[in-house]
């Protein structure tokens, strides 16, 4: 065995080792709150994470607690480096920071336990009660985490201030906490999200007296045409243009039709792949929608972008709703559309 993989072989044991350890010490604590009060639901305040890490001191060794407008108190250093760029530790305010489902995880709080180890982490305030009677464990009891866990999900760092601060190397994501891509229907997505808008005047200038697209914005983002609509020059701004450099810089790119389709055929359990101009009249399988499309849990009508631009007022896109989905097009200036990343460099449509 060469030097190298001898030293990746240890440090994979060592991080293992510091996981399993984690797990323990969190299961010691919620095992025993769960015996004392039962695990949930009984925060109910806008701040039920923050209330939840004081129930929990009671039986975790925890040195310090930090409510979500002061995690860099908890977490020693300002952001945590991610496939998408860095991630800023005081943005890590709420649940959907985390890639949780916001009806269930409202705020995020920040401990450090008696060991050192910083955390990060969104309490699940619809979690059911757990009868302490019947906790099961996943593997050996000493060595593994146990259910009583399953209500919490966020981040810690195994190696505490000490540098990468990568997640998946040393900031350790537990639950169903993610800062990274989603792996979902065969495709590593972003979480599903309002539209950030751009003026056209951010993306465009006037040239011989119109508007035309700035060369790096043609190049890089694959916008080729400026929306000169009144409501995209002055009021609401270009959704679809605002989704186009989001994930472009997040290091993905707008999700094509194709990609639509895709997650289209998983979510409507159809029998084969959909087209990309498809209509499924399949109803919506409300079990398979996940963190990336919980929205759909919640909204009767969803709109997504796709990458494909129409014309210079409007867009392609794809239609959810609880009984079919389709392709359909809309202004550049609807501000109810969605953004949906895909990892990877932008295909052609």
């Amino acid at each position: 065995m060469t030097i190298p993989s001898l030293l990746t072989t240890i440090s994979d044991k060592v991080t293992k080792n510091k996981i399993a350890v984690f797990e323990r010490k969190l299961s010691k604590g919620t095992d025993l709150l769960n015996i004392e009060y039962g695990i949930g639901p009984y925060y109910q305040s806008s701040t039920p994470s923050y209330e939840f890490a004081q129930a929990l001191s009671k039986h975790l060794k925890i040195v310090t607690i930090c409510d979500k407008n002061n995690l860099t108190n908890c977490f020693p250093y300002t952001y945590i480096q991610t496939e998408m760029g860095n991630k800023e530790v005081s943005d890590l305010k709420t649940g959907d920071s985390l890639q949780l489902d916001p009806a269930n995880y409202v705020d995020t709080a920040g401990i450090v336990l008696g060991d050192g180890t910083p955390m990060i982490f969104s309490w699940n305030k619809n979690c059911p009660v757990s009868d302490p009677d019947s906790v099961e464990y996943n593997g050996i009891k000493e060595n593994a985490k146990s259910k009583t866990t399953s209500c919490i999900s966020g981040i810690y760092d195994i190696n505490g201030s000490k540098s990468p601060n990568k997640f998946g190397k040393d900031v350790i994501a537990f639950g169903s906490a993610n800062l990274g891509w989603i792996n979902f229907a065969g495709l590593k997505l972003s979480l599903l999200k309002p539209s950030t808008p751009v003026k056209t005047g951010d993306y465009c200038s006037i040239v011989d007296g119109r508007w035309q697209v700035k060369s790096e914005y043609k190049t890089k983002y694959n916008i080729q045409n400026c929306c000169s609509h009144d409501r995209c020059v002055r009021t609401n701004g270009d959704s679809w243009a605002g989704a186009m450099i989001e994930c472009i810089d997040a290091g993905g790119h707008l999700a094509t039709l194709t990609d639509l389709a895709k997650i289209a055929t998983y979510l409507y359990d159809e029998p084969s792949q959909i087209g990309d101009e498809q209509l499924s009249i399949h109803p919506l399988n409300l079990s398979k929608t996940g963190t990336v499309f919980s929205v759909l849990n919640t909204s009767d009508l969803t709109f997504v972008w796709s990458s494909l631009e129409r014309d210079s007022e409007g867009a392609y896109s794809r239609r959810f709703t609880s009984i079919n989905t389709s392709m359909e097009h809309g202004n550049r200036y609807y501000s109810n559309y969605m953004t949906l990343c895909v990892k990877g460099p932008m295909p052609s449509e």
